[in-house]
């Protein structure tokens, strides 16, 4: 990459961002002290790219003065006047074609800013032997830009603004693509501009040149820099640090937190096939256990992932892998964070970073502790997105499909939705991403005495995930008549739950959520076993109204609704056997993020 040349047109007028633009060039206005130019030069200078032409007209003197030969930046600068008229920004590079030296070289248009990964888009170049390779990106100002046609990375057509063609494929199309001003292009296509006239590139050459234009797909930031309103959202967007944060130095601490769901009855309608054939219904609610992450920007390409999760045993367990950049985050079978690595890839930052995450529950405990890591690492990279930032639903549908497609975990969505938005709800569940969420509102009375009367146990951690469970379950009962029976009735369950919950009807609902246990074992007896059954059994006798096995089975975290000032005896009573309460209080919140300044 120490090869190529970057090209900077910067000649022009500025018009539209006067009256700033009357004492300084367009690229030499003031960002938190630098000029907007440095930190363009600073971006391309993290990828190795220390020669630069700058082609200068409108006063060009300004940025010579400030910039000099680049000794002072650790870079080298030469310059290249367009001193009796502007030529255009074909002209101008050709005005500069004796500083161009090696065969192929980066042009940049000085008044747009996207943070592309320059490695990618050289070896991408590199790799179709391509003559001029554009970067397209979505249009932030598709009624004034060049609108591409774009097909497994060939240039179909360019549609000039102000044509017919241009308004036809603007109104054809829900998301344009459009020419982010950023090429490779190889010196020989000089010569295809004519000397000292004034030549428009996107204008006049560039259609010319369709079927020899490689187009390279960026889907991060980007801003054509066109008038004082995108002037002061750049601005914004810099502070925030959704710019190459390190280079905005944006020195904050992300952070977030996504609560651990238990469930009151419906478990399993939220599986595929039954939910799209019948529609699922599950009822629970989140608690003040959590997945924390927390996101520390780095000057460098490099990835740190420490990730502290609790054992059954009440320590922690640590695991950390560290990467020079995101090619090389890979998902093996003997890691850990698999999760983590997972969202990773999906969200695709294009920083440096390190990565925490501590879990309060241990894996495999019926609660749905991967959602809530899975939510919870999704949050703080979404939380610097300025393009596509997802939903909460979003969210939510982007973690269960991370966990059921590139994990293989397979299951339902009642985890990822819950973790998500919190609260105490009722979901339906339709299909694929048809989720309504429907919190189910009661007095405060009722909620902190439901609150008071339930228990959380542990009583050990699954051998098997969650995933392999359902895989094994949903191959055996959907086909089975009786099976299928038994999940319409846990359906119905769960919507009796829910319709005695928001009543008050506390003591019912305890019933329900043994009803739903015992139908949870005829659908599936190996989903307890003899030390789980002995555990329900010693909290009936105790005083308990009802109790089930969270999660998919075969270990984990009991739920136990008390008669109202047994919950101390039952507790103590499952004790004695090996299995420890929890404390909890309902969370209302879901997922949470928040910054923090580095200490």
């Amino acid at each position: 990459m120490e090869n190529y040349q970057a090209v900077f047109l910067i000649g022009g007028l500025g018009t539209r961002l006067k009256p700033i633009t009357e004492r300084v060039p367009k690229p030499m206005v003031d960002i938190n002290g630098k000029p907007f130019l440095e930190i363009k030069m600073e971006t391309l200078k993290k990828y190795g790219i220390k020669n630069f032409i700058f082609c200068v007209g409108y006063l060009g003197h300004i940025i010579e003065e400030y910039f000099g030969d680049g000794s002072r930046f650790g870079v080298s600068i030469e310059y290249s006047y367009e001193k009796d008229e502007l030529l255009g920004t074909a002209g101008a590079i050709k005005n500069a074609e004796h500083l161009i030296k090696n065969g192929d070289f980066i042009l940049l248009n000085g008044d747009t800013y996207l943070d592309v990964d320059i490695k990618k888009l050289i070896e991408f170049h590199e790799s179709y032997n391509s003559p001029f390779t554009m970067v397209i990106c979505n249009a932030s100002h598709p009624k004034t830009q060049e609108l591409i046609e774009f097909n497994d990375s060939e240039i179909k057509n360019i549609y000039r603004r102000d044509t017919i063609e241009h308004e036809k494929h603007l109104r054809s199309t829900n998301k344009p693509l459009v020419n982010a001003g950023l090429y490779i292009i190889n010196r020989e296509l000089l010569n295809l501009i004519p000397q000292s006239k004034k030549v428009s590139l996107e204008q006049e050459i560039l259609p010319n040149l369709v079927g020899k234009i490689k187009g390279f797909l960026h889907n991060g930031y980007f801003l054509d820099i066109a008038d004082d309103g995108d002037w002061k959202e750049f601005i914004k967007d810099f502070n925030k640090g959704f710019i190459m944060p390190s280079i905005s130095g944006y020195k904050k601490i992300i952070r977030a937190r996504a609560p651990v769901r238990i469930s009151f009855g419906g478990g399993g309608t939220d599986i595929y096939p039954y939910d799209k054939e019948y529609g699922g219904v599950c009822v629970g609610a989140t608690i003040n256990r959590y997945v924390y992450s927390s996101l520390k920007l780095r000057d460098d390409k490099k990835i740190k992932i420490k990730s502290d999760i609790i054992n059954m045993y009440g320590g922690f367990e640590t695991y950390e892998e560290n990467f020079d950049n995101i090619n090389n985050v890979k998902i093996t079978e003997d890691s850990k964070v698999n999760i983590i690595k997972a969202v990773i890839l999906e969200m695709q930052p294009t920083y440096g970073f390190e990565l925490y995450v501590r879990s309060e529950v241990p894996p495999y405990s019926g609660l749905g502790g991967s959602a809530s890591l899975c939510v919870s690492v999704i949050g703080v990279f979404n939380h610097l997105r300025k393009k596509d930032r997802l939903t909460r639903h979003e969210i939510a549908e982007t973690a269960f499909k991370i966990e059921d497609e590139k994990l293989k975990n397979k299951g339902g969505r009642q985890d990822q939705y819950a973790t998500a938005f919190g609260g105490i709800n009722l979901y339906e569940f339709k299909g694929e991403d048809k989720i309504k969420i429907n919190s189910i509102v009661a007095e405060k009375n009722h909620i902190l005495e439901f609150e008071k009367n339930l228990l959380i146990v542990f009583s050990g951690r699954r051998t098997a995930s969650s995933g392999e469970i359902h895989t094994e379950e949903s191959q055996k009962f959907f086909d089975n008549f009786d099976k299928l029976k038994i999940l319409h009735e846990i359906k119905d369950n769960g919507i009796e739950t829910e319709y005695n919950l928001r009543r008050g009807n506390l003591k019912r609902v305890g019933e329900l959520i043994m009803e739903g246990w015992i139908k949870k074992k005829k659908l599936n007896p190996s989903c307890s076993n003899m030390y789980i059954d002995a555990l329900i059994e010693e909290a009936i006798a105790n005083g308990a109204i009802g109790a089930r096995l969270m999660g998919a089975g075969g270990g984990g975290h009991l739920l136990i609704y008390c008669k109202p000032d047994y919950e101390h005896k039952v507790k103590e009573a499952l004790s004695k056997r090996g299995a420890k309460a929890v404390d909890f209080s309902f969370d209302f919140d879901g997922l949470q993020i928040w910054e923090i300044d580095e200490e």
